[in-house]
């Protein structure tokens, strides 16, 4: 397959490939010019995240706990993490998806989480957000492709099937669907659509049973209204139980 690669104003460049692989996120420019418009295949949940590290451990609270605060179709998750500080995840709900980018996050978010707070815990992670440029800050799409291949291209990982940074399987999709892929294309041989036909088969039923969940644990990461925000309360309630009883019964005599 002859691609033609060009960079900004500079010179055109023409290569030869055997197969060309879009693993370039949720909007794939490979998908756009192979598949059609982002609008055809991404599906908006009417959400914003905010993702980034931390500077350093929350003051008043020790290292490894947990933080969640949710209220009124916004909340705030703060990941303890063992090798290094952690990971904080700003998310809310909204009919205006492009009103969000008219401002820089940090003015976006400070707006929006201004009268909720629980010990200096909104304030101390935006603090750290404006004085990092390493974030991402996004709509919440999922990606849904009848196929993810087109001739001799490809799509994997976001681009493909995008689940949300919700589903907490991004990475994972992607790197399994990666070393699939080169699998499935060395089992066949050089016959790149039969590979390719068989990557697919193979990759559809694990994506799909991920995808399954991801609208309800986007309900509990940001509830979007009262009966989700009760139901969410109890899932977390249930589900810390069970856990400091399964440590219980784990721990050492």
């Amino acid at each position: 397959m002859r691609v033609r690669l060009r960079q900004g104003d500079g010179p055109e460049t023409d290569e030869l490939f055997d197969l060309v692989v879009g693993a370039d996120g949720l909007r794939s420019t490979v998908r756009k010019l192979a598949f059609g418009p982002h609008e055809k295949f991404m599906r908006p949940f009417n959400a914003i995240i905010c993702a980034f590290q931390l500077r350093h451990q929350m003051e008043t609270f020790r290292a490894g706990d947990g933080i969640i605060l949710n209220e009124g179709k916004r909340s705030l998750w703060v990941f303890p993490l063992q090798d290094h500080t952690p990971t904080a995840l700003f998310t809310y709900r909204t009919n205006d998806i492009d009103a969000q980018f008219k401002r820089p996050p940090v003015d976006v978010l400070r707006e929006v989480y201004k009268d909720m707070d629980s010990g200096g815990v909104v304030e101390e992670a935006l603090d750290d957000l404006a004085q990092t440029d390493s974030y991402l800050f996004d709509s919440v799409n999922e990606v849904r492709m009848s196929h993810w291949s087109n001739g001799r291209i490809v799509l994997v990982g976001d681009s493909a099937w995008c689940l949300t940074l919700y589903s907490g399987m991004g990475a994972s999709a992607a790197i399994v669907g990666g070393y699939e892929l080169g699998e499935a294309i060395a089992a066949h041989d050089g016959d790149i659509a039969a590979g390719l036909g068989a990557w697919e088969a193979k990759m559809r039923p694990f994506v799909d049973k991920h995808r399954r969940g991801v609208r309800f644990k986007a309900q509990i990461f940001v509830p979007s209204n009262g009966f989700f925000f009760v139901l969410r309360r109890v899932v977390l309630r249930l589900g810390g139980r069970y856990l400091a009883k399964l440590s219980q019964e784990h721990k050492p005599a």
